[in-house]
């Protein structure tokens, strides 16, 4: 009992203790022993004690001498002497001649060179017997360098040869032996210090960043790297590096690196502490910081020691600036402590800083006496890493904060997991059940905690578990579920997993699935017959398309005159035609294919084309039903008149081209259709339906705004019957030219924009190229006169194709007035005004108004009044009739009178022989169109051209048209 009892007891003695309010105090109290240590082994400077006598000393520049060494110490002894030599970075060397006075040298035997730049150096002594010795420098002490004069007291002076790179000063004097062990000893003792405390700090670092595995680390051990080489530059024992001796060659790249080093480290750690920094504002200084950073770590493997320090300089300003900017602006922002730790960091380095330029240019060294390099490097350490350790004290409340808030919100999770009204469960990766609440054990468990419901059985939960194969993963699924007397539930089934177990919400959705079928049942079906609609029937062909590219069979059906029914019946009574029609057609064909409504009147049944025979026998004895029998609606007997159409259709394999055939075909059938037949069938073979098909892409790419293949411009004549040898007229014709460069008739092109509104872009098609080409061609159509060019209905009632149209024909402004506009369908004009404002403006502009298919359609003569027209063009289905009907002869008439009352022109479209040629020009008709002049040609061909009868290959046929025009009206 005691043995279990035992290491409890030390578990929360262990864990009062790292809780005890004491343990920051004790650690404040260490923290400032170990900088008093610090102070006092690192503060105590190699300044001159009261034994160190200074020495004086005359100075010459290498490049002033070239002479031997006597005419050197000649040289140098009428210089003035001087107590300190500052190179300003020369690096060429100096001739230094110190003279000795035989008392001095009878007690103090060691001369001294202090200098923490020196890296060459050579040494005589001139005795009185005017020789010159040279002396063994004995050793090197960081700043120290010195030479034994063994008591020499007949030597009259020193003569030295020195080398120095960067800002390097000089400074001699003697001591005595016992001084100069003194001084080295306390070096040593400095130095082993220095370095033993930042490698241990170093390799403490080192271990957490591998620890924790944290970046901060590996910066702040960097940093600390770089400071401990800069103290050794600042203290001059940076000849060593990890035990190896740095030759005097590889020693200024080395200190160039240590101070390049610095500069990165300190803008590495910047970032890691101070996350403003990473702010887009600040995104501009770093990256140019980082890329200075860069530029120093390869000029000092490759540059001079004075340009490197020209750039060092400037940059570590900058820097300095940044840093402190960065530092108060955190500091302004948070109020953070880290931000005071580290300010306090760098206080120290400049400190150190200011100690170092006040001793070396104003030889104040007091406070250098306690703000060297060695100790200001460990202060700035010690407080970067008490900056360190509060960022990290920082990192980890707000760990425990988030652990905190994490911890809260899953205690409520379990209470919403218990409460919850969805059913939860969570089950191990083979499928066996752990936690559930209550919602689930009430609704899917038995009394003897068994799943009630196949699909959570354990197998079934197991597969699930297998199939989502990562952690992290989710599936929903719903679940139909038979139950009682073939009722359908439905489940949904939502799970996702972890490494070891699944999480699951089962939730019955009956209601919700039901509503849904509904909906897409009201969605695919027609809500009066129960027939599918048109999404009905695309989602069959498309279900039937994603297994197999198939051809099918369309057995259509219009009931014709249908407005006609409503009109008579009303709508309660053709509703139920239209019920009852569908009972009967599904009654016939429902086992044949799938039976929709397309539009009010129109009913199709998509068939299989395998089963195509076996339908139509189907279909015609539906036909004959309706023949046979009327449809007993309230008392009433309807006999309906039906267009029949079967579409047979080759292989496709998208929806949008089987329905576009299925819509085109019926409009065929539908135009083609004779009004007085009770019962008509029409069928399209596949051969048929394939070119409907390709007239259906066509029409679908004007939706796109893509011409056709092979669209193009013919021009057919316009002949005066006043004068043969007059100005040519035209009228501009769509055209599609086929492959053997023959001309088709654009006619489907032209229904399918009307019926889809895209006649505004054809028609801005046809003006602009018809403008382009008076224009480029200016020259060979000067004796073109007039180029008629058709505007239909709906064009004209776009305000953008008026406005576009406008600034067109101003862009063209020199063929405006070889313009004509053909108006057509006026009555189809929704704002009259709007295109009495537009004629008006083209008018101005020179352009000539015409009224095309006069007396026909929706035209009449008030619009020729309204709109002031220039020519009206008496509708081809009249003139053809001229001849046989007296009714189209007095109609012919009357125009042209209304005509030429009105001041217009007229001209008869279709004339195609010369009897309608008499008949016209006898009732005064001004102008003819139609193939007994020519059909249209390609526009090309009336360049140059000098008469209509240059078109027409028929030579009998052109003098007797001559004739007829040349012959008195009777």
């Amino acid at each position: 009992m005691y043995a279990v009892v035992a290491p409890a007891k030390l578990f929360r003695f262990l864990q009062n203790f790292q809780d005890a309010p004491w343990i920051p105090f004790f650690s404040g109290v260490l923290l400032v022993c170990f900088l008093l240590v610090s102070f006092v082994n690192l503060s105590v400077v190699d300044h001159q004690t009261s034994e160190d006598l200074p020495v004086r000393f005359s100075v010459l520049a290498r490049d002033e001498v070239k002479a031997s060494l006597f005419e050197i110490i000649d040289k140098l002894q009428v210089v003035s002497p001087q107590s300190i030599l500052r190179t300003h970075l020369n690096e060429e060397p100096y001739w230094v001649y110190a003279k000795l006075s035989s008392s001095v040298l009878f007690n103090n035997n060691q001369m001294y060179f202090r200098s923490r730049h020196l890296v060459q150096s050579s040494c005589w002594r001139h005795d009185e017997q005017d020789n010159l010795i040279q002396l063994i420098l004995k050793s090197n002490q960081g700043r120290l360098i010195s030479a034994d004069l063994n008591g020499k007291v007949d030597s009259l002076g020193v003569l030295c040869q020195f080398s120095f790179i960067g800002p390097a000063s000089l400074e001699m004097g003697l001591q005595t032996g016992s001084s100069f062990t003194e001084s080295t000893l306390d070096f040593e003792r400095r130095q082993g210090f220095l370095e033993g405390v930042l490698y241990l700090m170093i390799g403490l670092v080192a271990l957490a960043a591998i620890m924790t595995r944290s970046s901060l680390f590996i910066c702040y051990g960097f940093w600390l790297f770089a400071s401990l080489r800069l103290v050794a530059l600042s203290e001059g024992w940076d000849h060593h590096l990890f035990g190896i001796q740095l030759t005097s060659a590889i020693l200024p790249n080395a200190r160039m690196m240590a101070m390049a080093m610095y500069f990165a480290s300190t803008l590495l750690m910047l970032s890691q502490l101070f996350e403003n920094v990473r702010r887009e504002s600040w995104l501009g200084v770093m990256r140019a910081l980082q890329g200075t950073s860069i530029i120093l770590l390869l000029l000092a493997l490759f540059s001079s020691y004075s340009t490197f320090l020209e750039l060092l300089w400037p940059m570590s300003l900058l820097g300095a600036f940044v840093v402190v900017w960065v530092v108060v602006q955190y500091f302004l922002e948070r109020r953070d402590r880290v931000a005071i730790y580290y300010m306090a960091a760098m206080i120290a380095t400049l400190t150190g800083v200011v100690a170092e330029i006040l001793a070396a240019w104003f030889d104040q060294t007091f406070l250098l006496q306690f703000f060297n390099s060695a100790s200001v490097t460990v202060l700035a350490s010690v407080m970067t890493a008490v900056a360190l350790a509060e960022f990290l004290r920082n990192a980890h409340r707000q760990q425990q904060a988030a652990a905190q808030q994490i911890e809260a919100a899953h205690e409520r999770l379990e209470s919403v997991f218990d409460i919850a009204p969805s059913s939860m469960f969570t089950c191990t990766n083979r499928g066996q059940l752990l936690t559930y609440n209550k919602q689930f054990a009430d609704y899917f468990l038995s009394r003897t905690g068994q799943p009630t419901f196949d699909f959570l059985q354990p197998q079934h939960l197991n597969a699930l578990f297998n199939l989502l194969e990562q952690p992290g993963r989710s599936s929903r699924r719903e679940l139909p579920v038979v139950v009682g007397e073939g009722q359908t539930r439905w489940f949904e089934l939502v799970v996702s997993r972890d490494q070891h177990q699944l999480v699951g919400v089962v939730s019955d959705f009956t209601i919700r699935k039901d509503r849904e079928l509904a909906l897409q049942y009201q969605a695919t079906h027609d809500e009066l017959t129960g027939a599918l609609n048109r999404r009905g029937l695309q989602n069959c062909i498309h279900t039937i398309l994603q297994k197999r590219t198939a051809s099918f069979t369309f057995f259509c059906l219009e009931i014709k005159q249908f407005t006609k029914l409503i009109g008579a019946y009303g709508v309660t009574v053709s509703d139920q035609l239209l019920k009852s029609f569908f009972t009967e057609l599904y009654r016939y064909m429902n086992t044949q294919g799938e039976v929709a409504r397309l539009h009010v009147d129109q009913f199709v049944v998509l068939v299989n084309q395998n089963e195509t025979l076996a339908a139509e026998e189907t279909f015609t004895l539906f036909l004959e039903r309706l023949s046979a029998a009327p449809f007993l609606l309230e008392g009433r007997s309807i006999q309906v008149s039906v267009l029949a159409t079967i579409v047979v259709q080759g292989m496709v394999d998208n929806v949008l081209d089987v329905m576009d055939t299925v819509e085109v075909s019926m409009q065929e059938s539908g135009s083609k259709a004779k009004r007085n037949v009770s019962l008509e069938k029409v069928v399209f073979e596949q051969q048929q339906t394939r070119k409907l098909l390709e007239q259906s892409r066509t029409i679908r790419g004007l939706r796109d705004q893509k011409l056709p293949e092979g669209l193009t411009l013919a021009w057919q004549p316009i002949f005066p019957l006043d004068t043969v040898d007059g100005p040519l007229y035209a009228e501009a014709l769509l055209r599609i030219q086929a492959k053997d460069g023959s001309l088709n008739s654009a006619g489907f092109l032209l229904e399918a924009c009307e019926r889809d509104g895209h006649t505004a872009f054809l028609d801005n098609w046809v003006l602009t190229q018809s403008l382009s080409f008076l224009t480029e061609y200016a020259d060979q159509l000067q004796k073109l006169s007039v180029l008629s060019i058709n505007v239909s209905p709906g064009s004209l009632n776009d305000e953008i194709f008026l406005q576009d149209t406008l600034a067109l024909i101003r862009a063209h402004q020199p063929q405006a007035a070889k313009l004509c506009l053909e108006i057509t369908e006026v009555g189809s004009v929704i704002n009259l005004q709007a295109v009495q404002q537009f004629i008006e403006q083209v008018r101005t502009l020179g352009v000539r108004i015409a009224l095309d298919d006069f007396g026909a359609g929706y035209s009449n003569f008030r619009y020729a009044i309204d709109l002031h027209a220039d020519v009206i063009k008496i509708d081809g289905s009249i003139i053809k009739n001229i001849c046989h009907s007296t009714e189209s002869h007095a109609v012919t008439a009357a125009i042209v009178g209304l005509a030429h009352d009105l001041g217009c022109k007229c001209v008869a479209e279709w004339v195609e022989d010369l009897h309608t040629l008499r008949e016209v020009k006898e009732l005064g008709v001004d102008y003819i169109q139609g193939y007994l002049i020519s059909p249209a040609v390609n526009c090309h061909r009336f360049l140059g051209l000098k008469s209509p009868f240059d078109l027409s290959q028929d030579s009998d046929r052109t003098r007797r048209i001559q004739e007829i025009v040349e012959s008195a009206t009777c």
